[in-house]
């Protein structure tokens, strides 16, 4: 039986492992730490992130099932987000509405493994809030309570809130972000608590404290993508090859019980798929054009193409529609983008739309092996992480030849071009970098977006018009801070 494609990832859906304890509406929200993950959460909810085989939003509705699905998110985010919603039609989705009866809060942010969502889900007590560090994580509530926890996320995601986070990043950018350390997150934690609290207590609600992971950095996306594609793997009982495959004689797959190939997938002559450290997940119509080396765990998208000879390593993720040649380790690519040439990427994070040109590389580690400092949300931070290569916002472009930092964040609808190193942090609506940095005039930035978007025949709606205009004010705010 072949994978079947399901919004929101890369074309495999896992089977549903659904609940009749469990409420049949699930909503998925975003909160306040949306800015750790900029710039890949300027144009989309964290919650629609990908990782793995899908996003963190279709981990959680795959496991649960749901009758149906609302979704909390920034305002200026819900036109696009509708839309999407309203084209695919897998299921009843809500976006900022909440319909009568009792309902089931997940954050956007909970990564969950193995039984651990459905043991959080029946764990949970009619009524109650899950909690860590003031942060809601899990409800069940219904009615007026239900009502309530919705506005008090809507606070913390509006548009006013949003238009904060930006002013702050912008003044974290003024003092020396090498220096700056990050003093108040206990204060935070502290202040965040007491609102909670004085919100359950006004409503009659239990609070209870959890310990369960919730990501809170962009770079963590990537730290956990190798095990996101081991768990969604296990998850799916679909194994094997699809009738409608083709596998071109001289084709090699290694520990075959770890690859599962979709219908009308090629894979050509020469290729060599190694599911040895982990499995292999190749969508429907994906092409795996000849003697390209694929290492598992590795994912590839729906209508992806894998260029001759590309090598594919252990941890990455295309989404779909991607065209990827060259190098590739540890890297997640988000749907639609292309990096077709030779050129090294490592531990990095491609958002949407993003074009990579020829020969251009990412640096993934510091000559000294020393820990990586990245850019987030206005200042330089200590990653914990030694290997690091960069992160790039939607519909961004890297100019051929190109070499990335280790390290380095590329803003929404930037333009890298550059005769050496360009900056670590690159603003969004960056159209040049030398010799001063170029803004890109809004009507410029819509029309290269119409175009790319029509080579993939997606259409460049209205909703999207008003997304960018919203993203080009917030530029300007956050100045070169964003």
């Amino acid at each position: 039986m072949p994978p079947q494609a399901r919004r929101p990832g890369i074309g495999i859906g896992l089977v549903p492992m659904a609940s009749d304890s469990l409420p049949g509406v699930l909503c998925i929200f975003e909160d306040e730490r949306f800015p750790g993950f900029f710039p890949l959460s300027l144009g989309r909810p964290v919650f629609d992130i990908g990782i793995g085989t899908q996003s963190l939003r279709g981990r959680l509705v795959d496991e649960l099932n749901p009758e149906s699905l609302v979704l909390l998110c920034r305002p200026y985010l819900a036109a696009v987000l509708e839309e999407e919603e309203s084209r695919e039609g897998t299921r009843a989705v809500q976006v900022n509405k909440l319909p009568e009866g009792e309902i089931l809060f997940l954050n956007g942010r909970l990564l969950s493994y193995e039984s651990e969502l459905s043991d959080l889900c029946s764990a949970l007590k009619r009524d109650s809030v899950l909690q860590k560090k003031g942060i809601v994580v899990a409800a069940r509530l219904s009615g007026d309570r239900a009502a309530s926890l919705a506005a008090y996320i809507g606070g913390l995601i509006s548009d006013e809130n949003v238009e904060k986070a930006i002013r702050e990043i912008k003044r974290l950018s003024t003092v020396d972000g090498e220096k700056t350390r990050d003093d108040g997150e206990e204060k935070r934690d502290a202040i965040r608590s007491k609102a909670l609290g004085a919100w359950a207590q006004e409503n009659a609600v239990e609070l209870e404290e959890t310990g369960v992971r919730l990501l809170s950095h962009y770079w963590q996306l990537i730290g956990e993508n190798r095990n996101c594609i081991v768990d969604d793997f296990k998850k799916n009982p679909l194994r094997g090859t699809a009738p409608e495959t083709e596998l071109f004689k001289g084709v090699e797959l290694i520990n075959e019980n770890d690859i599962v190939i979709g219908s009308g997938v090629e894979v050509r002559s020469g290729t060599v798929l190694d599911a040895s450290e982990g499995a292999i997940i190749i969508a429907n119509n994906a092409r795996v054009e000849p003697n390209a080396i694929i290492y598992g765990p590795c994912a590839i998208g729906e209508g992806s193409i894998v260029r001759g000879g590309a090598k594919l390593g252990h941890g990455t993720t295309l989404g779909k529609k991607c065209r990827i040649g060259g190098e590739v380790e540890e890297c997640i690519f988000a749907a639609c983008s292309n990096k077709q040439h030779e050129g090294f990427m490592g531990h990095s994070y491609v958002g949407s739309w993003v074009n990579i040109g020829a020969g251009s590389c990412t640096s993934d580690l510091k000559n000294n092996y020393g820990l990586v400092k990245a850019w987030s949300a206005g200042r330089m931070r200590e990653t914990g992480r030694r290997f690091l290569g960069a992160t790039i916002g939607d519909h961004s472009k890297i100019a051929i030849g190109s070499r990335l930092n280790t390290g380095t964040v590329i803003g929404f609808n930037a333009n890298v071009l550059s005769v050496g190193f360009p900056p670590r942090f690159v603003p969004s609506f960056s159209w040049r970098l030398e010799p001063e940095p170029v803004r890109c005039e809004l009507a410029a930035a819509v029309e290269t977006a119409r175009i790319m978007m029509d080579r993939r025949n997606a259409v460049f709606t209205a909703a999207h018009g008003e997304l960018f205009k919203a993203l080009e004010r917030f530029s300007r705010l956050g100045g070169n801070a964003l």
